[in-house]
């Protein structure tokens, strides 16, 4: 069966194509404006250019392929690079991502036998930079075991710890996306910013004001925005 976008489904569960684009449900401390919004302009559908958040900016480049053997093994893979410099950067951070997933197909059903991984590698000024970025499929329970393809994972940079966890679930309704609408980032537990994929990206800060967390999270934005994730993938249709 052939997948459907975020955004097809997304209007099809608000129940009317003229409605504007679903938005993720947020935490409290993140929803009903309490945090600042930052779009993310620049990337659209295209796999190359310039990207703006706030007072960061950029330039990017992403790509993705699907290898098919037999129709069976599915092996999806996909890349996205970018530089970043604003505030918190001294001159620029530099990211190389890369993912890879195994799927077999045999109608009707399919399963993974390497689920997706995503991964970042960083330099700052043509140097390695002690920092990690990490996103993984994982299933906690049967909502995934179904259909739902949740992530979570973590970036460690400039001595910031944030996890990462996919959202499914769309504001004001009781349904949730199989695929991630968006993800939020969690320090202790506590939400401290979120990146909204449907439409067009937007990162949202708790506290823009501490430049070393707002960098980190824009980092991890641009990372998660970048992606082109194979549950959200048209190729193969």
């Amino acid at each position: 069966m052939k997948r459907v976008t975020i955004l097809a489904l997304a209007l099809l569960a608000a129940g009317c194509s003229g409605l504007p684009a679903a938005e993720m449900h947020l935490p409290p401390a993140l929803a009903a404006g309490q945090g600042t919004v930052l779009p993310i302009e620049g990337i659209g559908g295209g796999n190359k250019g310039r990207f703006y958040v706030g007072r960061w900016q950029g330039s990017f480049q992403r790509s993705e392929e699907r290898l098919a053997l037999f129709d069976a093994l599915v092996t999806n893979r996909a890349g996205a690079g970018f530089a970043i410099e604003g505030p918190g950067i001294s001159w620029t951070i530099e990211a190389a991502c890369r993912m890879r997933e195994k799927v077999i197909e045999i109608e009707p059903v399919s399963f993974t036998p390497s689920p997706m991984a995503y991964r970042c590698e960083f330099s700052a000024d043509g140097r390695a930079f002690p920092a990690r970025f990490e996103l993984q499929e994982v299933k906690t329970g049967l909502a995934d075991e179904l259909s739902r393809r949740q992530r979570m994972g973590e970036i460690a940079l400039g001595g910031e710890v944030v996890q990462i966890r996919s959202v499914h679930k769309i504001e004001g309704s009781p349904f949730e996306m199989a695929s991630p609408i968006g993800y939020v980032f969690e320090q202790k537990g506590r939400a401290v910013g979120a990146v909204e994929l449907n439409g067009q990206p937007r990162l949202i800060l708790a506290d823009p004001a501490n430049e070393g967390l707002a960098r980190t999270l824009t980092i991890a934005a641009m990372a998660l925005a970048l992606l082109r994730d194979p549950a959200n993938s048209s190729l193969g249709d």
